[in-house]
């Protein structure tokens, strides 16, 4: 609530609750990989001999390289690639990594297992999410043009934190460049949706910047009153003016009605023209010489992007009979705008002192704000069997989420030391999830036997509701590791340990309001709702207008975490024959969450709110280097998913995703994963494929179930499973089509396909719960997809002036979730995704680009029992840009 005090980290968890300690492995794979004291693997001047012709071709080969000389199984994208594909964002490009499949345009899923288990580091740091209900980043934050590679790595390996199931994302941003370079790019996109005008309200879809101009934010009024008052009742107030009595209630709904004047109701919606996307980027890079062996160097970089696209969508919740499903809720309409801003920014510095030193600071600020305006037309649990009566529903979303990082960063090698390298890093990062004036009300339609329809605001206690949601986290992350290498007779070792600690603090609150319209009359409510609202009626004491607080739902909270964490590490290479990776992490982790009533004061016992474990997690990899082409890999781990923070907390949210309801659970317990893979790979001068397999034992898994609610919509919580499993093959593959040159044509060595493939199974074992009589006891995991696939299709021109990829992308259905009370499980459909990306380049500083996306024209579905639980059309995007680089 607005008058709940600033509470700071050391507040929470060490003068108050716990002395919490903390600690995150942030040692980034890029340092792992560059690190001039790493032995080197078998004939490393392989590397070199990739020779291929084709900017996208050698950059895949590039990135196949780098893949091959880790350690640890784990997939790379680089720049080049996530550009030409015509990626936007780095969640769009991961979708092309084998095994991952995207959810809602933000998420990944690795190996079937939804976006609980992976985890992301930025540039080998853990940062905060700004979205409230998960604690993974969404990846769409982060624009294309800041990142130099994406690194995805699906085998643990012990210098990342042990939070890890299926998969870790490391992004890392671009770094100081090797030579002066200026970049510049301007483009335009379009959705088909968009041919229809779409719709506005005052104050909305015009933030060219993405920032609230205060209009949204809640009035002073209310904060003040809020403080002085707590619950804002006539009984309440009357009681802080000195006592219940005629005059002190008199004057407490006085105080209502006027504290309703402050709200901004200047929203009815309008009809609104559709502007075409506008995104821009600049960045600029140099290196300066200090000394014969000391450089300089800077980079710096802001892009932005502006889109706006129409919605359709369906929307249902169903009871079941028998075997047939009957609707509460029925929305068969849907539409509206979603206008979207974002703004990045980077700064980075960097210094080498000689070849063995190396200082590097990284500034990064990601802005993205959407205000939508969705209107449902359609049935709720009132109407859904009234043949004259219907509603329309309006819900304006403001959201507005931004990152800061400042990171700084050193690599050092020690000769005199027997070339002891020492790498080290400190972030400190914060996020904010600021939702201003989220408004939601309904009018009915009733039709007349004269055949018009009459449509009215309801009358309700609560018949319209704002709310005021703000959510801060502050992270830091502190890390060092030493590699020393030995020798010993034909056996190259490299010895490695590290320490990493991290801490984090959030202040999460939420103020709901509702206004009582019980006072007025139909012919009063049917007006727009500015009219129905005006001063005047506000203030008309006979209207009996007075608006409250929500207090039957606790939506505030704060929480802490402090993880502590050390790792050792070996690395044996016998003859550059085989290579032997072998360490273990211990983590000390805590946390707590603590729920907050109406007037502050902690909801529930302290001690039911705090998590704390501590263990060892060790892991295990195996290459054989079986020739120059061929190697094959082994690995085992044991690793750990902890529910995140606003899964134990037991508050009621609407998840911005799915706009579901859903509560946390304080007895959530930790997701223990045992893992083993094992890959073949083959490396040719200009080809690579690989076949790999894969199982997971879980034990305790996280899924998300649907509890018994009476109300016609559906409210979702989180419970442990019992016991699962997750096991599969995978297989990638890059090929030049040369050799079919005899065949038709030397126009052949032109192309060249990649692709991925992922078949995989899961089973759980998850038991009864009260409040939800699950249907299925044994069944598929959460979120995953029995098959993924992808498939590019590249062109090079000889001179590299024109280029071209052809993707396609599908994945198997998976649970949504799961079904209760002899209800199926919900599925979402397969999605194919065919996209077209075609550049031309004028010259070796121009480049023209043309992206067409969804050529399919395919749409996002979940079924239940067959029937449509919900469904949004995607349209078909188009998008031109125009790029300079010097």
């Amino acid at each position: 609530m607005s008058s709940m005090p600033k509470f700071t980290f050391s507040r929470i968890g060490r003068g108050v609750v716990l002395a919490l300690h903390t600690a995150a492995a942030a040692v980034s794979l890029n340092a792992a990989a560059q690190d001039p004291a790493e032995p080197l693997t078998p004939d490393s001047a392989s590397v070199e001999r990739i020779s291929v012709s084709g900017r996208l071709l050698s950059s895949a080969a590039a990135a196949a390289a780098e893949r091959r000389e880790l350690p640890y199984v784990a997939e790379l994208l680089g720049a080049e690639q996530i550009s030409r594909a015509g990626d936007s964002n780095a969640a769009t490009a991961l979708r092309r990594v084998t095994g991952l499949t995207l959810v809602k345009d933000k998420f990944i899923y690795v190996r079937g297992l939804g976006e609980r288990y992976s985890s992301t580091l930025l540039n080998g740091a853990m940062v905060p999410s700004p979205d409230p209900t998960r604690n993974v980043i969404p990846l769409d934050m982060f624009p294309a043009g800041i990142i130099e590679s994406l690194v995805v790595q699906k085998a643990y390996s012990p210098e990342l934190p042990a939070a890890f199931g299926g998969g870790n994302v490391n992004i890392r941003t671009t770094s100081i460049p090797l030579q002066r370079s200026f970049n510049v790019a301007l483009g335009t996109g379009y959705n088909s949706l968009n041919n229809e005008r779409g719709v506005s309200y005052a104050g909305g879809s015009n933030d060219w910047q993405g920032k609230d101009n205060g209009v949204r934010a809640i009035p002073a009024e209310l904060a003040i009153a809020q403080q002085q008052y707590g619950v804002l009742t006539p009984i309440n107030i009357a009681e802080n003016l000195g006592g219940v009595n005629a005059d002190n209630l008199a004057q407490a709904e006085n105080t209502l009605r006027h504290l309703g004047t402050a709200f901004n109701r200047n929203i009815d919606i309008n009809a609104t023209s559709i502007k075409p996307d506008v995104d821009g980027s600049i960045s600029f890079g140099d290196r300066f010489a200090l000394t014969s062996d000391s450089v300089f160097g800077v980079m710096t970089g802001l892009s932005y992007d502006r889109s706006t696209h129409n919605i359709q969508e369906q929307e249902r919740y169903y009871s079941v009979s028998g075997k047939n499903l009957t609707p509460l809720n029925r929305y068969d309409d849907i539409s509206g705008t979603e206008h979207q801003v974002k703004l990045s920014g980077m700064l980075s510095f960097g210094l080498d002192l000689g070849v063995n030193h190396h200082l590097e600071t990284a500034t990064i600020y990601l802005r993205d704000t959407k205000d939508e305006v969705k209107i449902k037309r359609g049935d709720s649990i009132e109407t859904i069997n009234e043949n004259n009566r219907s509603n329309t529903d309006t819900n304006i979303n403001y959201e507005q989420r931004t990152l800061l990082s400042n990171q700084i960063s050193g690599k050092h090698n020690f000769t005199p030391l027997n070339d002891l390298a020492l790498n080290w890093q400190y972030t400190k990062a914060k996020v904010r999830r600021y939702a201003p004036g989220q408004i939601e009300y309904r009018y009915l339609n009733e039709s007349q036997a004269d055949g018009s329809v009459f449509s009215f605001l309801r009358r309700n206690q609560n018949a319209v509701n704002y709310s005021f949601s703000d959510m801060q986290d502050n992270t830091e992350n502190l890390s060092w590791d030493t590699k020393l290498p030995l020798t010993l007779g034909k056996v190259e070792m490299m010895l490695s340990t590290g320490y990493a600690h991290f801490e984090r603090s959030r202040n999460a609150q939420t103020d709901r309001f509702n206004f009582d319209t019980v006072g007025f009359n139909l012919n009063q409510l049917s007006g727009r709702f500015f009219e129905i609202f005006s001063d005047d009626n506000i203030l008309n004491p006979s209207n009996g207008f007075k608006i409250s607080n929500v207090t039957t739902q606790a939506d505030d909270y704060l929480a802490a975490q402090m993880i502590d964490a050390g790792y050792l590490a070996l690395e044996l290479n016998y003859n550059y024959t085989v290579r032997l990776n072998l360490g273990v992490r211990y983590e000390d982790f805590k946390q707590i969450s603590i729920p907050l009533t109406a007037n502050n004061s902690i909801s529930g016992s302290i001690t039911d709110s705090i998590l704390q474990a501590d263990d060892f997690y060790p892991a295990l990899a195996l290459t054989w280097f079986v020739n120059d082409d061929l190697q094959a890999r082994l690995g085992y781990s044991q690793t750990t998913v902890r529910p995140d923070l606003r899964e134990v907390t037991p508050v009621l949210y609407i998840d911005p995703l799915t706009d579901f309801n859903v509560t946390g659970f304080a007895n959530l317990q930790s997701t223990d994963i045992n893992s083993l893979d094992a890959r073949l790979e083959w490396y040719a001068d200009s080809s690579n494929y690989s076949l790999g397999v894969f199982y997971k034992a879980l034990k305790n898994p996280i899924e998300a179930i649907e509890l018994s609610a009476s109300d016609g919509n559906l409210l979702m919580s989180f419970r442990n499973a019992q016991s699962g499993k997750l096991y599969g093959i995978e297989a990638d593959f890059l090929q030049p089509l040369g050799f079919f040159s005899d065949s038709i044509g030397q126009f052949a060595d032109n192309f060249f396909v990649a692709g991925n493939i992922t078949v995989s199974n899961s089973a759980i074992t998850i038991q009864r719960f009260p409040g939800a009589n699950l249907t299925n006891l044994t069944r598929s995991l959460n979120g995953h997809s029995k098959y993924i696939a992808n498939l590019q299709l590249g062109f090079d021109s000889d001179n590299n002036q024109h280029n071209a990829t052809l993707t396609y992308n599908v994945f198997g259905k998976r649970i949504a979730f799961a079904g209760v009370n002899e209800k199926g499980d919900a599925f979402e459909q397969p999605f194919h995704s065919l996209d077209l990306t075609y550049s031309y380049a004028p010259s070796d500083s121009m480049t023209v680009k043309l992206g067409l996306k969804n050529l399919l024209d395919n749409d996002v579905e979940i079924l239940q029992q067959n029937e449509i639980l919900q469904k949004r059309i995607e349209g078909q995007s188009y998008s031109l840009s125009f790029a300079y680089k010097y």
